[in-house]
């Protein structure tokens, strides 16, 4: 299958502060990622898929860089160019400041489960404040509370200690203003609705543009090239994929509660890796920086903590499943949707005639059955 594959540098050793870091030694191309043209023909990223292409890598490999033909020397692709017809090998080169700066997508960042919606005091507090700023409805597609969820954009189960050396790690504002300390944080959160929660992070993500290597109208055409947006991309080919995403455009809250640009990229890098990440990229990418994100794995934890971690994780699973159990899932939520925002009268009259038309063909049903019955015994 015809495919563009593309490596990127990647360090032996992950030491940062140190001369030794930059020596060229200390850098070895790892075949990170395979993007299949057929793929990249019916997903429709973009009209310059160059362009995102850049994008795609920078958000997992941590750096931003330029893509070459070349491993050895800066021989730029043609960043307006379509999709090639044949398979292709490009190369993702960084400069030093950024190889400084490089810290990869986490490969177990992309969410397993749903976060159980199990009663909390925090769990509560972050509801409430997505809410408020988002305005109580879908921030895709404007349906109402009752049918979304206050999204964890990493996921809850991540905990504070992981959000904080995460947004450190990739933190691009000179003042720190988009480190977040606590995963409740309503800058890690978006009201969604329930149809598109199990997807993100792994087959739905949010494009944001302008970023460092695409415009918006390297989106859409149509659009202003510095127009802020948040593109919603779906990452499977789907018949429904206009009824999940809508115009596809997020509604942005201009404010410094809105998520900041590295939540955005660590959602969008973990879909990325999901489906395109090469064979042992994660291995690779672990074996640099899974240390350092996971300081916890790697020290003994006290046995009696241990023992009251799994019995608290252990009843917040159980109740995750009552959850699930008991709350509407995708079809639930599809028959629904042709009477969402029905008003309350025209409402109770589409369910009146229901009732009455279901009535009458079990009539009808039930005189079918006896007619059949008195023919036999005739």
């Amino acid at each position: 299958m015809a495919a563009i594959q593309v490596y990127a540098l990647f360090p032996r050793q992950v030491q940062p502060d140190s001369q030794l870091y930059l020596e060229p030694f200390n850098w070895h191309w790892i075949y990170c990622l395979k993007f299949p043209l057929a793929d990249l023909n019916s997903l429709q990223f973009s009209p310059r898929p160059f362009k995102w292409l850049r994008y795609a890598t920078s958000v997992v490999v941590g750096a931003r860089g330029n893509l070459s033909t070349s491993p050895d020397a800066l021989n730029l692709v043609d960043y307006d160019a379509g999709l090639p017809s044949e398979s292709i090998s490009l190369y993702y080169h960084t400069d030093d400041d950024e190889k400084r700066r490089m810290f990869s997508a986490d490969p177990g960042l992309v969410r397993t489960h749903i976060t159980s919606s199990v009663s909390s005091i925090q769990r509560d507090h972050f509801r409430e404040n997505v809410l408020r700023r988002d305005g109580s409805s879908c921030v895709l597609n404007g349906w109402g509370a009752d049918l979304c969820e206050a999204v964890h954009l990493i996921a809850h189960s991540k905990d504070d200690a992981y959000i904080a050396t995460y947004s450190k790690s990739h933190s691009r504002e000179p003042a720190g203003d988009d480190i977040i300390e606590s995963i409740d944080d309503v800058r890690n959160g978006l009201l969604l609705n329930r149809l598109v929660h199990p997807l993100l992070g792994k087959g739905f993500a949010f494009l944001m543009t302008p970023n460092f290597a695409m415009n918006t109208d390297d989106v859409d055409p149509t659009a202003p090239p510095l127009e802020r947006r948040y593109t919603a991309q779906l990452f499977i080919d789907r018949p429904e994929r206009e009824f999940i995403l809508g115009n596809g455009k997020l509604r942005i809250f201009d404010g410094p509660q809105w998520p900041p640009a590295i939540i955005f990229d660590a959602v969008y890098a973990g879909a990325v890796l999901h489906h395109f990440g090469a064979p042992g990229v994660q291995d690779e990418i672990d074996k640099s920086w899974k240390s350092i994100l996971y300081p916890w794995g790697v020290a003994t934890p006290d046995p009696k903590i241990a023992v009251a971690q799994k019995k608290q994780k252990d009843a917040y699973e159980r109740q995750a499943c009552r959850d699930a159990r008991s709350a509407p899932d995708v079809f639930d939520l599809l028959l629904a949707l042709p009477y969402i925002g029905v008003p309350p009268d025209r409402l109770e009259d589409t369910i009146r005639n229901l009732k009455e038309s279901a009535q009458a063909k079990e009539q009808a049903r039930v005189h079918e059955k006896v007619n059949a019955w008195m023919e036999k015994t005739a």
